[in-house]
């Protein structure tokens, strides 16, 4: 009788005999313990996610009005489309814009792009670049405002997302187009936020992808992370971690670049100082140079001198200075954003170690720190991209855009064409693009030209040139197809 009994609980329930429930009843459960963890994750990471979504919105309202004002440009945002657009149709990155069959991996090392591809296929213009970025640059809050809140509490928290999210790197880079650091700025927060918190080996995770960013972040981020987690105890990973920073860099400086490059060499060495022009290099323009320094470790209320993680940014802050490019110099275009995580996450380890002490006096100067931080954060958005957000100019259209959108209307797709720097984004997702005036129109000879005379953006290109070139180009077998506002559509007939 039992054997009976047994036999028929078996069926549908296995061998064993024991009842089990309906599949059904199964996956309902399945999906509501899913919701339910959904449910707590979310509502213990609320402050974190707030600032995500935040942030995300108002880069992206900052990038999208600049890109439809036409105060983006061929240099950079075009530069990267390309790339990316080849991605997304399977091909090399190859960039027109930079020059015939230009593969941009001859320029950086960026492999990480290729992420971008699978969204730029769905959906292909240069606004996706510009949310892709904007959601970057706000996933980096993420970290660090978790590791402040477990560590100093909800009002720090606060003020470290503030602080980062406002801070100039970040206004800069996200006010200046698109770049690959982009990459970067999440990957240093996590893993800096692991680091702080003794989660070594996600420290280690989070740090070498960023030898995928750019051929300079092994050596400079890297190796110096690497460094801090043997300090830490962790010897063997440690140094694993800085072999592989400096060994990537050095292989994709020495090696990569160069096979990738027609010239046959790094592209940028010559952009260093060398031998006794060294420490010339250092030292010259020392005050812009100093205030650059002065501003980053302000924004933390300078206590990110007490912080080892702080050591990060000196390699990169290193490189800057001792170029002879006066744009590596200042706190504008983009290069500083990847210094903002670091100097925050510094900043969070600070407070954190001086919150150990639990006597009033640490408390007080803890307040204090945060105050002086979000002060200088604040008044220093003025004078950087953000201040844009709060006046009537970047939401007013661009007064020749009708003109521009009907230049557009005339152009085929699949179509060549040489455009003004600020015009060429407008154009790269259905067209083959390249600057007006950078390469000889012999050389390349476009179905069209399409120049703004009064573009924001010319960079390497003067509107003096700009005006040549087009005065020429009628000579050679241009008409004018559209005349308009200033705006001037060329068509080739021969």
């Amino acid at each position: 009788m039992k054997r009976g009994l047994a036999v028929r609980g078996s069926r549908g329930g296995g061998r064993s005999g024991v009842h089990r429930p309906a599949p059904n009843r199964v996956y309902r459960g399945i999906a509501a313990l899913s919701r339910w963890n959904v449910r707590e994750q979310a509502r213990a990471n609320a402050i974190e996610l707030t600032f995500v979504v935040a942030l995300t919105a108002l880069y992206s309202a900052l990038a999208l009005r600049l890109h439809l004002r036409l105060e983006t440009a061929g240099y950079d945002l075009g530069i990267f489309e390309q790339a990316i657009r080849n991605y997304s149709e399977f091909r090399p990155p190859i960039v027109e814009i930079k020059g015939p069959g230009f593969n941009l991996l001859a320029d950086h090392f960026h492999p990480i792009l290729v992420l971008l591809a699978p969204f730029y296929a769905l959906v292909p213009t240069s606004a996706t670049l510009l949310v892709a970025q904007a959601f970057l640059f706000a996933l980096a809050a993420a970290p660090l405002v978790a590791w402040a809140r477990r560590s100093l509490g909800i009002r720090a928290a606060l003020a470290v997302g503030v602080i980062y999210g406002f801070s100039f790197g970040i206004a800069s880079a996200v006010g200046f187009d698109f770049h690959e650091i982009a990459f970067a700025v999440p990957l240093l927060a996590f893993s800096l936020a692991a680091l702080g918190q003794g989660h070594l080996r996600q420290a280690a995770a989070w740090a070498i992808p960023l030898i995928l960013v750019k051929e300079d972040l092994g050596a400079t981020a890297v190796a110096v992370i690497g460094a801090l987690i043997f300090l830490r105890g962790a010897r063997r990973l440690g140094s694993v971690t800085v072999v592989i920073g400096i060994g990537a860099s050095l292989l994709e400086v020495l090696l990569v670049l160069p096979l990738m490059s027609s010239s046959g060499a790094y592209a940028y060495w010559s952009r260093l100082g060398s031998g006794p022009s060294l420490l010339q290099s250092a030292v010259a323009h020392a005050d812009v140079k100093l205030s650059t320094v002065i501003l980053t470790l302000a924004i933390t209320g300078f206590a990110a001198l007490a912080s080892p993680l702080v050591l990060v940014a000196v390699p990169t802050l290193i490189w800057r200075f001792i170029s002879t490019d006066p744009f590596y110099w200042g706190t504008t275009f983009h290069y500083s954003a990847v210094l903002m995580p670091i100097v925050v996450a510094s900043l969070i380890d600070a407070l954190s170690r001086l919150r150990t002490r639990d006597t009033r006096r640490s408390r007080l100067l803890g307040r204090a720190v945060l105050t002086v931080s979000l002060a200088v954060t604040v008044a220093a958005v003025p004078s950087h991209a953000f201040a844009r957000l709060f006046g009537p100019t970047l939401w007013e259209p661009n007064p020749r855009i009708e003109a521009v959108d009907a230049a557009l209307a005339l152009i085929p797709g699949g179509a060549t064409i040489a455009a003004s720097d600020n015009i060429a984004p407008q154009l790269i997702s259905r067209t083959t693009v390249t600057v007006f005036g950078l390469q000889p129109l012999a050389r390349i000879r476009p179905d069209w030209i399409l120049v703004d005379p009064y573009s924001t953006r010319h960079f390497r290109v003067s509107r003096a040139a700009e005006q040549q070139d087009v005065a020429g180009a009628l000579r050679h077998g241009y008409v004018v197809a559209l005349e308009r506002d200033g705006i001037a559509l060329l068509r080739r007939t021969e």
